[in-house]
């Protein structure tokens, strides 16, 4: 042999491979502990930026409220005056009985006109009406119907 020789470029003893498994642990632990850290630093950085939203928002209404009352004092807004009260009738039957009478004058004043197609459907509301009047106007209605519709082929 003329004294050459080569070495091994791979771990060669057991010392190397504690020493990377020991800067592996060491490295896992730091970054536990650094993340851990900095886990709990940006929940308490959030918590304070909550908390002073909050307290953003508070004072804002506050200021708008204070803003309000002052311009309401001042009469800066237009004082808009409220509605009359509404006449309510306590009694609707007179009111009921007026339209009676005026649908009375109507039925006699259509007398002299022609009769329209008898055939149709009429629906009648008599609210309110004594039934004397209820009658009364019925009667007129088929003293008009039996002279022009019924003997003319309309329907009862």
């Amino acid at each position: 042999m003329d004294g050459a020789h080569t070495h091994g470029h791979g771990p060669t003893g057991l010392g190397e491979l504690v020493a990377i498994g020991a800067g592996v642990a060491l490295t896992a632990m730091v970054l536990a502990r650094v993340l851990t850290y900095l886990l709990i630093v940006l929940a308490v950085a959030g918590g304070v930026l909550v908390i002073g939203l909050i307290g953003y928002v508070v004072a804002a209404c506050r200021r708008y409220q204070q803003a309000t009352a002052l311009d309401a004092a001042q009469h800066l807004w237009p004082v808009v005056p409220e509605d009359p009260p509404r006449v309510v009738l306590a009694d609707p039957v007179p009111l009921r009985q007026v339209i009676t009478e005026l649908q009375a004058r109507l039925l006699s004043a259509h007398t002299g006109l022609p009769v329209a197609d008898s055939s149709q459907h009429q629906h009648l509301h008599f609210h309110g009406l004594s039934p004397e009047q209820a009658a009364a106007i019925i009667a007129q209605l088929q003293a008009r119907q039996q002279t022009t519709g019924w003997q003319n082929g309309g329907s009862q």
